[in-house]
């Protein structure tokens, strides 16, 4: 019997692995290094340029210091660890072996550690896998393969089991992180290119609506192309614990086919209703699926045929019976794009004719990361033929922007609220899709996209009101504007003397803080995955300070606030938002419960110090001199903020200065609201003009010269 080794090999952390570890910027590393000589973790490998780490002290140490969760930091050091030694796995596929493992673990128990600190680890593995897997469906064969030098292996597993509470959110923190595991000697290169960005996994998953449709009983979900299940795994993720889908997929490869199993295992999928085969053929043996989600295998631009494409999701929609739906993502140049006469027009043609297409949705680039110039669009398809959405199909494209959890959300409720019995159209106003009639699609080629289609009659008319409605408005407000626009315009008081004999008082910011005559605070680091359109708190970060985005456009929930950010605080009104990136700004917050979102700050003004500063005069001055700024070519501005002058102005002078900037701040909103209509009204017409719903009637302006 081969010696017991349970050793595991040595790792060390650089410096990007605790940027990854603490889910911050790598720079920030370099900060807290400096700034925390004396406790932050010694070196103890690398040299001054790449020094490196204990992983464990890295861990301690953000713990102890409030950087980062229990939870978070246990999973991340056992990920670390597994991701760190796969490159050193004496095995030949290590994400094979460590799922083999997690779900060797499912199947024993969730509570029961499979390194049990008696006898030899790879060889107890073994006797349990032949006893719970004696066919070979989804862990004996990877358990198999497992070298008796690799016992340290079954511990790390045991470890990230724990540290992620149960097998399934082990097994996905294993799939998020595939491309970490090492080169194609270790990861089988299929694996790595079959990803998929998980906001493009959610979009497809809520659109097949299988968690609608799971509440009335028990799925059969399918993927003719299942790869390691992407889809079918967020799919089961979707629907109640208490009631996993049936699974019936199909693999070419062997190695996927398998993982698939194995994940869909530890998704809570009983081995009694789980058929994937290794193949391209969809089983039959769980009955007719009430779900599909599929992706069609990747082409090269060269061998990519669009009549093949359009085949495929031909064979899909003959799987479907009334009430089911499919859900398939394949090239946007077959799907979307505009098809010469060929066979692949007439074929999608007729797909859209057969009324079979619910929806069709452009997707924005880089949704499959390791095919970025693969551009990609979704169709949703459900039998359609007489019902009373036969002859009309929707249409989206989000080609031109991040597919956010905002846009993900919205597009789901333009299309499954269509879909809905009593869905009546003016209730729901849609965001994103337009409901198009396909014969205004198939008479001649064209492409599936909503800007390149013109509109049905129908929807030229409402179109055409809604725009004469709009621009009538537009109209109406501009004249509002202008007939009180001598009234709104009150008189700026400009009136001044010259004086020779003022000699201006400047302090830096740095002293007005030390002395408590002004009050600095830190913002906050916000995580993008929190940020939409919705929600109680405006963040304000560089941009809207900088006057690049208007505030207000990014948001955040109040409970997801409260929740991930403890320890942070609101603005008050009046306070002071500063910032020297991407150059030196201030701006005033005028309503307050804002996040001010690092590395912008935030300037109090004391009541004590009322009679100095008030917030106009503060942003004015505070940067008025031009010194915060950087210079061509140069990494930092000219002047820290610390050491930037502010003007002290007598009492009389500070209020004065504050009537003036209201009158003028005043003035601009006036302006600016009055180019904020002009812009619609521009908008409203021109999008009129090019869609056919508006006819331009006013000769008021002929004769006229500019």
């Amino acid at each position: 019997m081969p010696a017991r080794v349970l050793t595991r090999p040595a790792l060390l952390m650089t410096m990007t692995d605790i940027a990854e570890l603490a889910d911050k910027p790598r720079p920030l590393i370099t900060t807290w290094r400096r700034r925390y000589p004396d406790s932050f973790p010694a070196q103890v490998g690398g040299d001054e340029a790449h020094p490196q780490f204990d992983p464990h002290e890295v861990a301690d140490w953000l713990l102890t210091t409030g950087r980062i969760e229990r939870d978070r930091a246990e999973q991340e050091l056992a990920v670390f660890m597994l991701t760190g030694l796969a490159a050193s796995y004496p095995g030949q596929d290590a994400v094979a072996a460590v799922t083999a493992l997690i779900g060797l673990r499912c199947l024993v128990g969730e509570n029961a550690p499979l390194a049990d600190g008696a006898g030899e680890p790879v060889a107890a593995v073994r006797t349990l896998a032949l006893d719970f897997d004696p066919n070979d469906d989804v862990v004996l064969a990877e358990i198999r393969s497992i070298p008796p030098d690799a016992g340290w292996l079954i511990g790390l597993v045991d470890d990230l089991i724990e540290a992620s509470w149960n097998c399934r959110d082990a097994f996905e923190r294993v799939m998020a992180v595939r491309q970490r595991f090492g080169p194609a000697a270790q990861v089988p290169s299929a694996l790595i290119t079959s990803a998929m960005a998980p906001s493009l996994v959610r979009l497809i998953a809520e659109l097949s609506g299988a968690d609608e449709r799971g509440r009335r009983g028990q799925l059969v979900v399918a993927d003719p192309a299942a790869g390691p299940g992407d889809l079918l795994a967020e799919v089961a993720r979707l629907l109640s614990v208490d009631n996993p889908p049936k699974i019936a997929a199909a693999e070419p490869d062997p190695a996927l086919a398998r993982l698939a199993r194995r994940r869909m295992l530890v998704h809570g999928v009983q081995l009694r209703d789980l058929d994937i085969r290794i193949g391209g053929e969809l089983p039959d043996t769980l009955g007719d699926p009430d779900v599909i989600v599929t992706q069609l295998p990747y082409q090269s631009g060269e061998a990519r045929d669009p009549a093949a494409a359009i085949n495929a999701v031909d064979n899909v929609a003959l799987r479907l019976s009334r009430g089911r739906f499919a859900v398939v993502l394949g090239p946007a140049a077959a799907l979307t794009d505009e098809l010469p006469y060929s066979a692949a027009h007439d074929a999608r043609a007729r797909l859209l004719a057969d009324d079979v297409v619910e929806a069709v949705i452009r997707l924005p680039g880089g949704m499959l990361p390791f095919r970025p110039g693969h551009e990609t669009a979704l169709w949703v398809l459900t039998r359609a033929r007489g019902t009373r959405w036969q002859g009309r199909v929707l249409l989206a494209d989000v080609s031109a922007q991040p597919l956010t959890h905002t846009v993900v959300s919205d597009l789901v409720e333009d299309v499954v609220t269509w879909r809905r019995d009593g869905y009546q159209p003016g209730a729901h106003r849609r965001r994103y899709c337009q409901q198009v009639a396909v014969l205004d699609l198939i008479d001649r080629p064209r492409p599936l996209v909503v800007s390149g289609r013109p509109a049905s009659p129908r929807e030229r008319a409402t179109e055409g009101s809604r725009r004469i409605t709009d621009i009538t408005s537009y109209g109406v407000e501009l004249d509002r504007i202008g007939a009180h626009a001598t009234a709104a315009r009150r008189h700026v008081p400009t009136e001044a003397l010259a004086s020779a004999s003022l000699r201006p008082v400047m302090q830096s910011l740095g002293t007005l803080l030390r002395a408590r005559r002004l009050i600095l605070r830190q913002g906050t680091r916000i995580k993008k995955a929190h940020l939409g359109s919705p929600g109680h708190h405006a963040v304000l970060g560089t941009e809207e300070v900088a006057g690049i985005r208007r505030p207000g456009v990014r948001r955040i929930d109040r409970e997801t606030f409260a929740r991930a950010y403890p320890n942070a605080r609101l603005t008050e009104p009046g306070d002071v938002l500063v910032t020297m990136t991407p150059r030196p700004s201030a701006m005033v917050d005028r309503d307050g419960f804002s996040i001010a979102e690092f590395p912008v700050r935030v300037l109090r003004i004391p009541a004590s110090e009322a009679e100095q500063f008030t917030a106009r005069v503060l942003a004015t001055l505070l940067f008025a001199d031009g010194s915060g700024t950087r210079a061509a070519g140069a990494v930092r501005a000219g002047r820290a903020l610390a050491d930037q002058r502010v003007l002290l102005l007598l009492p009389d002078q500070v209020r004065r200065l504050d009537q003036l900037l209201t009158v003028i701040e005043a003035r601009r909103d006036l302006a600016r609201k009055e180019l904020d209509v002009l812009d619609e009204l521009q908008a409203a017409t021109i999008g009129g003009l090019i869609d056919g719903t508006l006819t331009l009637t006013s000769d008021e302006l002929n004769g006229q010269e500019e």
